[in-house]
């Protein structure tokens, strides 16, 4: 069953039924991908006039999922956090204070600040 839609003034279509095959031409280039991707390059295309492949947004959303490891640590009742899922780049607010560093270090400062 072949879909269509009309996104920006362009025909995006999928012949195939796969959520990976949405076909468009965008000046004259036919481009192939996910949905939000090709989408993302009708979007690009309209607004600056330059083209930028659907490949390449689904490289940048690899990227970026896997980068955001983030996890947390209560300790004490102060929350520690980690964004980046690498070991020395761990925070927390004390008392309106930042501290950042590795789990370790900022256990041994809390354990020294913190009435027990």
């Amino acid at each position: 069953m072949k879909k269509r839609l009309f996104h920006r003034g362009y025909i995006i279509e999928n012949s195939t039924g796969l959520t990976s095959d949405w076909k468009a031409v965008i000046n004259g280039q036919a481009v192939q991908g996910m949905l939000a991707n090709v989408k993302k390059s009708v979007n690009w295309w309209c607004d600056t006039k330059a083209f930028m492949p659907p490949e390449r947004f689904a490289s940048h959303q690899s990227k970026s999922n896997t980068l955001t490891t983030a996890s947390a640590e209560n300790y004490r009742g102060i929350v520690l956090k980690n964004d980046t899922g690498k070991a020395n780049e761990w925070y927390a607010i004390v008392r309106g204070q930042l501290l950042k560093g590795d789990i370790v270090s900022i256990k041994k400062y809390l354990d020294k600040i913190l009435p027990v």
